[in-house]
């Protein structure tokens, strides 16, 4: 059975994100307009979207804990880089961290140095 990635806002020093589900999906469809969003679970996004030719992302977004998730598989790329620019269009100021499932142990991400740099602080 594979691990899960979750990113969120730092919670524990700034609080949980306050943008919507809905921000969300606008965000969403302004950079990547043939991205499917759906709501088919009451408390989740669930994200679709072709980030390059080939390269699809799979992830969700959690209302309830305002935190993106996506599945460990390659390519990380595609997931990480709607978790990137969402929320440098939507909070670009609030810090970021990832966890993994399996120990939830917190480590930030930098939105501010790139993409690739974002990319290479989950690996």
């Amino acid at each position: 059975m594979g691990s899960g990635f979750y990113v969120s806002a730092d919670q524990e020093h700034v609080g949980p994100w306050t943008f919507t589900g809905e921000q969300v999906e606008e965000s969403v469809r302004r950079h990547w307009p043939d991205a499917v969003v759906s709501s088919a679970f009451e408390d989740f996004l669930e994200i679709e979207a072709e980030i390059a030719p080939g390269r699809r992302a799979e992830l969700s977004f959690g209302h309830r804990h305002g935190a993106f998730s996506f599945e460990d598989r390659e390519p990380l790329f595609a997931p990480l880089t709607v978790v990137y620019e969402v929320p440098r269009d939507l909070a670009p100021e609030v810090p970021v961290v990832w966890w993994i499932d399996y120990d939830a142990e917190l480590t930030r991400m930098n939105l501010n140095d790139g993409l690739q740099s974002f990319i290479r602080g989950l690996a």
